[in-house]
């Protein structure tokens, strides 16, 4: 008999401290996502109370965010780090423009587009559009995805979607960097996502890496005409004001890595470049310039940083062109 009163107290004693538990731990995560809603941690405009502005970090899937909603700028340069190098300050001074970098490093087109989206959504007015256009943009068939998932829930137009992932060791980092900017603790990152990759591949030196990505031919005389891709661009630039300029750039590589007259590859990238450049048609301002080109400039080993990464002295050269592109459209002089 005693045993078994013995036993109910034991139970119940073992129910309260589960019961305790379950209690700690939702209220432990109910703190910490109510940190997260006061802070916002990524800087996306969905949540937050403290007015907090800008990110510390150099996670550029997540701090693209925050620049593409600025709406001190009404001019975005998109791509991966072959459009790293392009800074918006000059094109801001040349093209009488207010540009953000919005690069993502490694990223696709299908990532590229959902940051574009994010910045047109924030955006009401935009002068001009700036993508540079690697050889991603020229696959037959959409890619599977591949490496570290990009985050699409933070360029989703749900808040849910967005709340839902803030309950992470990430997230939590993130939040504690914005406390720290906004208590004066930490500076913001710059502002027009400017970060020159010379701060870790120092002029001079050539690494024989990162081989343009040239996606397979086609099977068919037919399929070199399709980019999904590109389509899903020209969709999109479609949809907006004919006023708004769009300037495709094909970034330089060495000049071994240019694909040789006569080859399927040359083949392949004209294919490419034609349905590049159909995209910028017919639009005022706008232009579609190819810099993967063999010539003095690409054949200097100085130039680059590796096959596909290359220096300020040919960032300048694009900065030009562009610039002459967003004043003159199809007839500007684009030297290179």
């Amino acid at each position: 008999m005693s045993s078994s009163i013995s036993s109910s107290e034991s139970d119940s004693g073992w129910g309260r401290s589960l019961l305790a538990c379950l209690g700690t731990l939702i209220g432990a995560a109910a703190l910490v996502l109510a940190l997260m809603v006061v802070v916002d941690p990524y800087d996306s405009g969905k949540l937050g109370l403290l007015g907090i502005d800008g990110v510390n970090s150099r996670l550029t899937q997540i701090t693209a965010a925050s620049r593409a909603r600025d709406p001190n700028f009404n001019a975005a340069i998109l791509g991966n780090s072959t459009a790293q190098m392009i800074e918006p300050a000059e094109l801001s001074r040349a093209a009488g423009m207010r540009f953000v970098q919005l690069y993502t490093t490694g990223s696709a087109p299908r990532e590229q587009l959902a940051v574009l989206d994010f910045f047109l959504r924030h955006h009401k007015q935009v002068g001009a559009l700036v993508i540079a256009a690697d050889p991603g943009w020229c696959v037959h068939a959409r890619p599977k995805e591949e490496g570290a998932p990009f985050p699409y829930w933070l360029y989703d137009t749900s808040v849910v979607t967005y709340a839902m992932r803030l309950i992470s060791w990430q997230a939590i980092e993130q939040a504690f960097q914005r406390l720290g900017i906004g208590l004066g603790k930490r500076q913001r990152m710059n502002p027009d996502g400017f970060v020159s990759y010379e701060d870790i591949w120092p002029p001079g030196r050539f690494k024989e890496i990162n081989a343009p990505r040239d996606p397979a031919p086609a099977i068919s005389t037919e399929m070199r005409a399709v980019f999904p891709e590109i389509s899903a661009l020209q969709d999109v630039v479609r949809s907006l004001p004919p006023d708004v300029a769009i300037v495709i750039v094909v970034p330089p590589t060495f000049a071994p890595t240019v694909p040789k007259h006569g080859t399927d590859a040359a083949l392949e990238r004209r294919a490419c470049d034609a349905a590049l450049k159909a995209v910028t048609e017919g639009r005022l301002r706008s232009n579609f310039i190819n810099y993967r080109v063999d010539n003095a400039l690409t054949r200097d080993r100085d130039n680059f940083a590796d096959f596909i990464h290359y220096r300020p002295v040919l960032a300048r050269k694009i900065e030009q062109g562009i610039a002459a592109s967003l004043r003159d459209g199809e007839s500007a002089k684009t030297d290179f």
